[in-house]
């Protein structure tokens, strides 16, 4: 099943994946997908692959995604390794649009939706501390941020919040993860 982890920019979705990654990481049932952007790792925030947008375009003509989308003037994609992983029977944990998701489930099937979220104060600050975009530009990235629809077909939501201290999202993940419930 893929676990699809979701939530505005800012509410620390890549900083609770890996802290479970490494809580977990005796579980090799438990998958944690890498994405393809098309920007350059900083090192600090997600670990991801970099393609350009025209290599982009060439790997996902050539079908080396299972899930792609755009957002923010920049294309991610999921590489078919996890879908692969989902039909050898692994739990596939990814951080994913919430615009994909329908796509997901089409893709994936079952979808287990966790959503991470903050403070907009907090957020506004976890932006503008990447130094990515200015206070005014991360204030209308926030302002854009939506409620999102629950695919119908997803099996479960469950949201975190991701305001306090990082152990208590990632124990909250954890359990939900080690868990059979999902």
């Amino acid at each position: 099943m893929l676990v699809a982890i979701v939530g505005p920019s800012g509410a620390g979705k890549d900083t609770v994946i890996r802290a479970v990654a490494e809580a977990v990481r005796d579980q090799p049932d438990i998958i944690f997908v890498r994405r393809v952007i098309t920007r350059l790792s900083d090192g600090i925030t997600e670990d991801h692959d970099t393609m350009t947008s025209e290599a982009f375009e060439a790997g996902r003509a050539a079908g080396m995604f299972c899930l792609s989308w755009g957002a923010h003037g920049l294309f991610y994609g999921l590489p078919q390794s996890a879908l692969d992983a989902i039909d050898r029977g692994n739990t596939v944990v990814a951080n994913v649009s919430r615009a994909a998701l329908n796509e997901a489930v089409r893709t994936f099937g079952r979808v287990a939706v966790v959503e991470i979220t903050a403070d907009p104060e907090i957020l506004l600050k976890r932006i503008v501390a990447r130094g990515r975009e200015s206070a005014e530009e991360a204030k209308r990235r926030i302002a854009r941020s939506v409620d999102f629809h629950l695919p119908h077909a997803a099996c479960s939501y469950v949201r975190i919040d991701n305001s306090g201290p990082i152990d208590v999202a990632k124990d909250q993940l954890t359990k939900i993860l080690s868990s059979s419930s999902i």
